[in-house]
């Protein structure tokens, strides 16, 4: 008897790892997430804090499709059809909730977060005039000010390495605007991309080899996944990565200007209360992105020490750094 109660629980445990529903009655919020990750938590979080401080009495949908598409195509159908508004959490959850509203003859608001070029995405026409029932806040991050940083720490440096995966098209669009700056500043640049987690390491240590002396990493989930590889790969070179996000840096990168997620999402959720409460139509928001001076910047001086580098006193001052250690 007792072996079966621990079964059903179990068997009763594994869909609410995959949703979760509040208790409290309220208008109903869809939000949809592709899977855990640590960037998109804190935009949800956040999301979810600034709806409940503004006053609007909410009842949050959370779907994880734990990384499987059939359940991300399932969970965006089931929060169209039962929620007042909806928020993606990246691009293939935006996405999906546009294309299930599309499907289902619907123009409830959707909302979408932590997505790096929503208009190549197809979720809105324009950064500036989103029209229809789609609107959000982008996490491109400041690539050119990203950029910057390798001079300040290696003002020699006159080849620069950019690594991401081949399939994320948000890195690619990083990607080639780092590398236009990077050639702006008279520096080589040389693009290597990496197919999947099996290689990223191959793809670090061959750039490593190239003579870069620098690599810069734009958001990428895969890469972000496998960031002790390239880590590894740089180990004792000399060789400074700068990341897109700060998550990057505490998992094997160096130094990074990154944007807070949660701050991010907050700005997300104070849109969708205005939108509840009647105040403010979808249309009248133009895409959000965060400037630079809202960024932080982070370091790990664990990190900078295995590849053999060091934050200096000048570096240190020109800003106000976080260690992320």
């Amino acid at each position: 008897m007792k072996r079966k109660m621990i079964t059903l629980l179990a068997t009763m445990a594994l869909p609410l790892m995959l949703s979760m529903t509040a208790c409290d009655s309220g208008i109903k919020v869809g939000v949809l997430s592709p899977v855990e990750h640590p960037a998109l938590n804190k935009a949800k979080d956040g999301f979810i804090q600034a709806l409940k401080d503004s006053g609007v009495k909410v009842s949050i949908q959370y779907k994880n499709a734990a990384g499987k598409e059939a359940n991300l195509n399932s969970s965006a159908k089931s929060l169209v059809n039962s929620c007042k508004l909806t928020l993606g959490l990246g691009t293939g959850a935006s996405q999906m909730l546009k294309g299930a509203s599309e499907n289902a003859g619907k123009s409830n608001p959707v909302m979408f977060t932590a997505v790096t070029d929503p208009v190549d995405a197809g979720l809105v026409a324009s950064n500036e005039n989103t029209s229809g029932y789609v609107c959000g806040t982008s996490d491109l991050n400041p690539v050119v000010e990203q950029i910057d940083m390798i001079k300040e720490f290696k003002p020699d440096a006159s080849k620069i390495g950019i690594l991401y995966t081949q399939t994320e098209t948000n890195s690619k669009f990083q990607a080639d605007i780092a590398k236009a700056e990077i050639e702006k500043e008279g520096m080589e640049v040389v693009v290597k991309t990496c197919k999947d987690s099996s290689d990223v390491k191959a793809t670090a240590s061959a750039l490593a080899d190239s003579g870069a002396n620098a690599i810069y990493i734009p958001t990428d989930n895969n890469v972000a996944d496998n960031m002790n590889a390239v880590m590894s790969a740089v180990s004792g070179k000399g060789i400074l990565v700068v990341c897109g996000e700060e998550n990057m840096v505490k998992s094997g990168g160096h130094v990074t200007l990154s944007l807070d997620y949660y701050d991010l999402g907050v700005r997300t959720g104070k849109m969708a209360a205005e939108i509840l409460k009647g105040e403010k139509a979808p249309t009248d928001f133009p895409v959000f992105h965060v400037p630079a001076n809202e960024c932080f910047y982070r370091y790990s001086a664990k990190n900078l020490q295995e590849a053999g580098l060091a934050m200096t006193d000048a570096i240190l001052n020109a800003h106000t750094w976080t260690n992320m250690d």
